[in-house]
């Protein structure tokens, strides 16, 4: 409890304490307490008595409170409990005093400046947020303005959304689906939610990727304290043009990577029928009979040229639903290889396709495995979304 240091002034030391102020009460009457308390307050005015204010320390936590009422009810002291929970003894008594007092180890609500915004208004403001989800909080404020006539702050309704569980947060990039897209995954998934791990073993993933020599594309992070923003370990260096890139293909199943394939110039149908007859063929014979083939339905894929090899070659090719980058598990090992790359230092694209090429061959067999496992979930994950977007 906060206490009143004594007055050199008076012939006897003061204090704030309930305690004293009681003893006064008893000894002196109501007068003379009325006359002292108001002395106090001119002096605390004046400057002449200050105030020795305790340290707030850290709010206990409901559990805290519950073991304190706990080990009371148990029939233990003050202090016992005060050294069994490493407590002060006030902290312990101030607790039980409020549970006697109130039946609850809750804090009693606090009061504090009344909203700004009605509760009509914060459900606005939640209509207008959901309704469009790109609307920024200094539009949603001007068009709170407009209709309530009552000033609102951008931050006011950034806290407002807060306190109902919205926060801005950076979209997804995610395929554009249409309803056809989204019937064709469903399908797909539907078809193939009864397929064990043996049926997607016996699968051969592959796709084309973009390896840039200067990092990737996506949005980079950096840690930096204020004023380092310009600091060379802090900034992205660019040059121009992008530094260069390289076009690869490449395959994999649960048995580890296939081969990898850089294409030089704009690959037609032509030179994809060369890539399939050069590198796929190898790799999927490693997988046995039942091996399945599976591309998307990039026009070179879905091509006269490329149907007619693959139906010469006896490929069986899976059926592939179109803007389903997220059911191809091959996808997440193209991160993992970039990210890999990002580790390594090349100044030129010679360097960037040893470097390419010795990181693909070195990915160890239970990463394409981890991948290929997933199968199950991401079919799963379509079905319950609709054929919509999943996570993967």
């Amino acid at each position: 409890m906060s206490k009143l240091g004594p007055i050199s002034h008076f012939p006897f030391p003061v204090s704030c304490d309930s305690l004293v102020l009681q003893g006064l009460r008893c000894e002196w009457g109501a007068g003379v307490l009325n006359l002292v308390s108001s002395l106090s307050h001119f002096l605390i005015l004046t400057g002449h008595w200050k105030f020795n204010m305790a340290p707030h320390g850290k709010e206990l936590s409901e559990d805290l409170k519950k073991r304190i009422v706990a080990l009371h009810k148990d029939g233990l002291g003050y202090k016992k409990i005060a050294k069994t929970l490493k407590l002060s003894c006030s902290t312990v008594a101030k607790t039980i005093q409020r549970f006697n007092w109130t039946g609850s180890t809750q804090n009693r609500p606090r009061h504090g400046r009344p909203k700004k915004l009605s509760a009509r208004a914060q459900r606005h403001i939640q209509r207008l947020s959901l309704g469009n989800r790109r609307m920024s909080a200094a539009s949603i404020a001007a068009e709170v303005e407009g209709v309530g006539g009552q000033p609102v702050s951008a931050q006011t309704i950034r806290r407002t959304l807060h306190q109902i569980g919205l926060h801005g947060c950076r979209p997804r990039r995610k395929p554009l689906l249409k309803m056809m897209h989204k019937k064709a995954r469903k399908q797909f998934a539907e078809d193939k939610q009864t397929k064990d791990m043996d049926y997607w073993n016996h699968v051969l993933w592959s796709d084309e990727t973009k390896i840039n020599l200067f990092g990737s594309d996506g949005v980079k992070r950096v840690w930096r304290q204020p004023g380092e923003e310009y600091k060379d370990k802090c900034v992205l260096p660019t040059v121009k043009h992008g530094g260069g890139s390289v076009m690869v293909w490449g395959c994999m199943s649960a048995a580890g990577t296939g081969e990898l394939q850089f294409i030089e110039g704009t690959m037609n149908a032509n030179m994809y029928c060369d890539i399939l007859k050069q590198s796929m063929i190898p790799s999927l014979r490693r997988l046995g009979r039942r091996a399945v083939f599976q591309h998307d339905n990039d026009p070179k894929h879905t091509s006269k040229t490329t149907t007619a090899l693959l139906k010469k070659l006896r490929v069986k090719v899976m059926d592939w639903p179109s803007m389903s980058p997220d059911l191809n598990p091959i996808e997440h090992l193209w991160g993992i290889l970039k990210r890999k790359l990002e580790e390594c230092k090349v100044s030129n694209i010679h360097q960037l396709r040893d470097v390419v090429m010795e990181e693909w061959k070195r990915t160890p067999v239970a990463t394409c495995e981890a991948l290929v496992n997933s199968m199950p979930k991401r079919v799963k994950a379509v079905l319950e979304n609709d054929g919509g977007h999943t996570k993967y």
